[in-house]
């Protein structure tokens, strides 16, 4: 029977009454919480497992989360013992702590180089996607008090880059995943439950971007002081609807126009959520339903018949319902890369 284990000091506890382990592109660090009762009654002592730790979670025999423990609970009654603990990947660190730095302004400086820089300290390992040739940003200011991941995804984003656990303590750099899963998600075959989430309240009918240009031989004037663009979503009925959008950067009309199609396109996209839940935490081949993957959906009572892209993967175990995979979907055009503004030159 597939199960969740958890290796601390060199020993690994099984036979968890309850387990949950979510992994996902939109939050930079997997995370889990296990739960026992009277596995360890029948012992002297407790499991030896404290807070900080050094751990590895295995889900079905694969390892998706390297990390440590945050926190653990013991409690007791008249007739059981329970132990709860939760943790997360090594690069929740980066989340909690600050970046230390020995300079606050990178120039021309490589996404890869300034993540290894920030992320060295608390010893995560920062490797990019094959075959990308990101953007350089031209300039990246770090305020101090800043967290490194605050640092990196800031870097990620003028590169079009999501930062993502890699399930074994480090970071990767990558982009939205042109993969496709084995199995699909079927209505009548292995979905258990679904929802789908539909949100206007971030959609604009229309989308009006203006800048400011440095001005050229060949573009003056109006041109360079206030160039400007549009894009329209016209599944948006309310023609009131309207959003303005100042970017910082040199602003041409050009750029103007690619930003103002890609609000339209990824708003649209991001209204979007798909949640389902099939039993088992593997696809037909085996395999672990994965994250940053393209999914077909086919639900009648969901009104959906699209390929979509997993979000996130949560892996649970309980009495009542076994093992359960929850993924949450979305358009890939919801993780689009944002168009790069260069910086007017002082």
């Amino acid at each position: 029977m597939p199960d969740v284990s958890l290796q601390v000091n060199g020993m690994e506890y099984a036979g968890w009454k309850s387990a949950r382990v979510t992994r996902g592109i939109e939050s930079v660090s997997g995370s889990f919480t296990l739960s026992v009762s009277d596995r360890w009654a029948e012992t002297a002592t407790a499991w030896p497992i404290a807070e900080g730790d050094e751990c590895t979670i295995k889900v079905g025999g694969e390892v998706v989360i390297t990390g440590f423990v945050d926190r653990r609970t013991v409690s007791f009654d008249a007739s059981t013992h329970s132990l709860s603990v939760s943790g997360r990947d090594r690069t929740g660190d980066l989340v909690d702590c600050s970046a230390v730095l020995s300079t606050w302004e990178f120039t021309n400086t490589p996404v890869l180089t300034l993540a290894r820089r920030v992320a060295a300290p608390f010893g995560v390992e920062v490797t990019m996607q094959s075959g990308l040739t990101p953007t350089v940003p031209a300039k990246l200011s770090v305020d101090p008090g800043d967290s490194a991941f605050e640092v990196i995804e800031r870097a990620c984003r003028a590169a079009a880059l999501l930062p993502v656990s890699d399930g074994r303590g480090g970071l990767a750099l990558m982009r939205p995943g042109t993969a496709r899963t084995h199995t699909a998600l079927v209505e009548g075959e292995n979905l258990k439950s679904g929802s789908v989430e539909r949100d206007a309240s971030g959609k604009f009918r229309r989308v009006v971007v203006r800048g400011q240009s440095s001005g050229t031989d060949a573009l003056s004037g109006e041109q360079a002081a206030a160039p400007q663009a549009s894009a329209e979503d016209a599944n948006v009925r309310r023609a009131a609807r309207v959003l303005l959008v100042r970017p910082e950067g040199n602003v041409t009309t050009a750029l103007a126009k690619k930003r103002a199609e890609w609000e339209t396109t990824v708003r649209a996209a991001r209204s979007l959520t798909v949640t389902v839940t099939v039993q088992g935490w593997t696809q037909g081949n085996g395999a672990l339903w994965p994250v940053n993957a393209l999914a077909r959906v086919n639900s009648v009572r969901l009104g959906l018949d699209e390929e979509l892209l997993i979000t996130s993967a949560t892996y649970s175990l309980d009495d009542s319902g076994g093992t359960t995979t929850e993924l949450v979907l979305r358009p890939p055009n919801a993780f689009k890369p944002e168009p790069v503004i260069p910086q007017r030159s002082s």
